[in-house]
C-alpha cells in the first residue's frame, strides 16, 4: 500500500484530503506544518508528498529545500504543491526544486487523485528503471544550508557562511553578520555537502569557506585569515592544497 504525507496547517483541509486518500486506498501520514513534515519523510520515507505552499515554521519551498539537501542524490517523494495561488515566479522557483505540479484550492476530490496516482505510477516506472541515476525532474542544484533551530529548520546561503568547526559531538558555524550557531550534530554530517560547495577541509576540526579566506600566513603549517578576522590553523598536509587552491582563485 503507498504511503502519501500530507503536509498541511488547516485541519479542515488535512482532515478532507485524508478523507479522500484513505477511501481510495492510500495509507496516509499527516503533518501540520513544515517541520513536522520534514520529520515525518525522514522517518517514514513516504511515496508522496502532498504539501501546502505557505505554512509557519517552515513552507513548503523550504521544505522541499531542506529535503533536496538531506537526501542530496537519492530519490527524492514527489512533491505535489497545494495552494490557493501561486505567482509565475513562485511557480517556476517551486519546479526549480524538483516539485511535479501545483494543485489549485479549491480542489475535487477526481484533482487530488488524478495527481496522485499519475505521480505514484511515475514513481513506480523511476525505481524499476533506476540504475544509480536520479530523474531529470529531480536533478536540482543545492544554494542553501539547512540547519535545525528552535522553530525548525533555517535555510542559509552557502556564501554567508564563514567556517564550520567541530566541538566533540557538536560544530560551531560562523556567519557574514557576526553570528554563530552550535549545532548538535558532528561536523561529518555537513563536511560532504560544504566540501561540494567551495568549502575546504583544512584542519580535522575546521572546514572554511574559500571565498571568506583573506590571506594565507606561511609557517611550518600555517594559518589563515578569514573574512571576518579570525585565525584559523590549517594542517601541515592540507597546506599545499591550500596555496594551491588560493592561487586558482586569484
Amino acid at each position: 500500500m503507498e504511503q502519501i504525507l500530507v503536509v498541511e496547517d488547516e485541519l479542515a483541509i488535512r482532515e478532507t484530503i485524508q478523507d479522500i486518500l484513505e477511501l481510495a486506498g492510500f495509507k496516509v501520514l499527516t503533518a501540520c506544518n513544515g517541520k513536522e513534515g520534514y520529520d515525518v519523510i525522514m522517518d517514514s520515507h513516504p511515496d508522496l508528498v502532498l504539501c501546502d505552499v505557505n505554512m509557519p515554521k517552515l513552507g513548503g519551498f523550504e521544505l522541499l529545500e531542506a529535503i533536496n539537501q538531506r537526501l542530496k542524490d537519492k530519490i527524492i517523494p514527489p512533491f505535489l504543491f497545494l495552494t490557493a495561488k501561486v505567482e509565475t515566479e513562485d511557480f517556476r522557483y517551486g519546479m526549480s526544486l524538483g516539485a511535479e505540479d501545483y494543485i489549485f484550492k479549491p480542489f475535487e476530490a477526481n484533482d487530488i487523485l488524478q495527481a496522485v496516482r499519475l505521480r505514484i505510477d511515475k514513481r513506480k516506472n523511476l525505481l524499476g528503471h533506476r540504475a544509480n541515476n536520479r530523474s531529470e525532474n529531480l536533478v536540482t542544484e543545492i544554494t542553501k544550508l539547512a540547519l535545525p533551530c528552535d522553530d525548525g529548520i533555517e535555510l542559509i546561503a552557502f556564501d554567508k557562511v564563514i567556517k564550520c568547526q567541530a566541538d566533540r559531538a557538536y560544530c560551531n558555524f560562523y556567519f557574514t553578520d557576526n553570528s554563530k550557531k552550535l549545532i548538535s550534530k558532528p561536523m561529518k554530517e555537513f563536511e560532504e555537502l560544504l566540501v561540494t560547495n567551495n568549502f575546504l577541509k583544512v584542519h580535522k576540526s575546521t572546514i572554511v569557506n574559500t571565498q571568506h579566506i583573506e590571506k594565507f600566513i606561511r609557517g611550518k603549517a600555517g594559518h589563515l585569515l578569514m573574512s571576518d578576522g579570525s585565525i584559523v590553523n590549517v594542517s601541515v598536509r592540507k597546506k599545499e592544497e591550500i596555496m594551491n587552491r588560493l592561487k586558482m582563485n586569484s
